[in-house]
């Protein structure tokens, strides 16, 4: 009985972690995405949930290497093809939440990681802009079931008249995968988490985060890859 009921758990958990890449376009109450243009924004407050944004500003991702691919897809890869990344964050205050997909197509099949940054002020508090030696960074923390996202902008290039319809970002993209745990999962998003293994803060400060102390991020996390060209009033839906 012992043995059934063990790998009847690790099938659970290898369902639940298969979520990190899905190619469903409803949320898991079945809430459709919009098509009249407006914003897509999960409604609900667990990381993961509702994958299919069709929003946001996406550009190519250049991955640091195939070993880190590999390692944050958890399985290995041979020669991924198309590889992009999807910002699509609303202003909350003087934060920034909403969602991030990184998709690509291996062996003609595609997939998509979905990462989501809380929905309010208080949830998406460190996702913010600030200065760094005089050029403007904004740093986003996202979170799935199996790990983190950071997302690093520490590039603006102002197209026009100052307005945010006609800057361009370039940056980084960093991953912490959480590894196999079966510690229960807190109540709350992994970047309020200051204990055991789904702490996912970078530049910590006490039990929080100043997101402002460097531009990239430390405690674990690696360079997925680098972007450009973004265009910040679509990814940011003109609330810069």
């Amino acid at each position: 009985m012992g043995n059934k009921l063990l790998l009847i758990t690790l099938a659970a958990l290898a369902v639940s972690c298969a979520k990190k890449e899905s190619t469903n376009n409803q949320g898991s109450t079945g809430q459709p995405i919009p098509t009249d243009g407006s914003v897509y924004t999960p409604n609900q407050v667990a990381p993961g949930y509702d994958p299919g944004s069709a929003y946001g500003s996406a550009v190519p991702l250049k991955i640091s290497s195939l070993s880190t691919m590999s390692e944050y897809t958890g399985r290995p890869m041979y020669n991924p093809q198309d590889i992009q990344v999807n910002l699509n964050v609303v202003r909350y205050g003087e934060s920034f939440g909403g969602t991030l997909k990184i998709t690509y197509v291996d062996f003609g099949q595609s997939h998509q990681g979905f990462f989501t940054a809380g929905h309010s002020a208080e949830e998406s508090r460190y996702n913010v802009w600030f200065q760094s030696n005089g050029k403007d960074v904004w740093h986003g923390f996202f979170e799935d079931y199996i790990g983190a996202v950071i997302v690093v902008i520490d590039g603006v290039t102002d197209l026009g008249d100052g307005g945010s319809k006609n800057k361009l970002a370039s940056g980084s993209v960093w991953f912490k995968n959480f590894g196999v745990t079966y510690a229960p999962r807190p109540p709350s998003w992994c970047w309020f988490v200051s204990l055991g293994p789904y702490d996912c803060r970078a530049w910590k400060d006490g039990k929080g985060v100043n997101s402002t102390q460097a531009v990239n991020p430390d405690n674990g996390y690696k360079k997925l890859g680098t972007f450009s060209d973004m265009d910040l009033g679509v990814a940011f839906n003109g609330g810069l």
